[in-house]
């Protein structure tokens, strides 16, 4: 076997061509944390929709976001954007106090907002997050959330 001496995508090598400067966001990037709350009415109905924050496309979204769904009024969290209603989040109340749309080493972790809502492409900016109600309330509720992204 070769013995070999590697570098992490976070070591940049200025005298060789070929060496990629690592991501700022990556290499030193900014932690920002929102926290809200979300409450929705035993009335709302199908095709309503929540407007629950704003985040850089380019941002690096953190293993520390999580959506307390235990007590939401809907049997299916959908979160998304104000198109694509499952683009973030599509779980079954049912599943579980607390979900996770990223998870430390999951397929998502590492990748920019744009990428893991399936956008083909950077589109600048923010991107608006949206819950999205695919049926009728089953009670009233609320959802605990905290969003936690890395910036540059």
């Amino acid at each position: 076997m070769a013995i070999v001496n590697g570098k992490s995508n976070l070591i940049h090598d200025p005298y060789n061509p070929a060496s990629v400067p690592p991501d700022p966001a990556q290499a030193r990037g900014r932690l920002v944390v929102m926290t809200g709350i979300l409450l929705n009415a035993a009335s709302d109905s199908n095709g309503s929709m929540w407007h629950l924050a704003d985040l850089p496309a380019t941002c690096l979204i953190d293993e520390g976001t999580k959506f307390d769904v235990q007590n939401d009024g809907f049997a299916q969290i959908v979160i998304g954007t104000e198109t694509d209603t499952d683009a973030f989040v599509d779980v079954a109340r049912t599943t579980g106090a607390t979900h996770q749309p990223v998870v430390f080493g999951d397929a998502r972790h590492g990748l920019r907002l744009w990428q893991i809502l399936g956008l083909p492409s950077n589109p600048g900016g923010n991107i608006a997050l949206y819950k999205h109600a695919e049926a009728n309330a089953t009670a009233a509720g609320n959802m605990p959330f905290v969003i936690k992204y890395i910036t540059d």
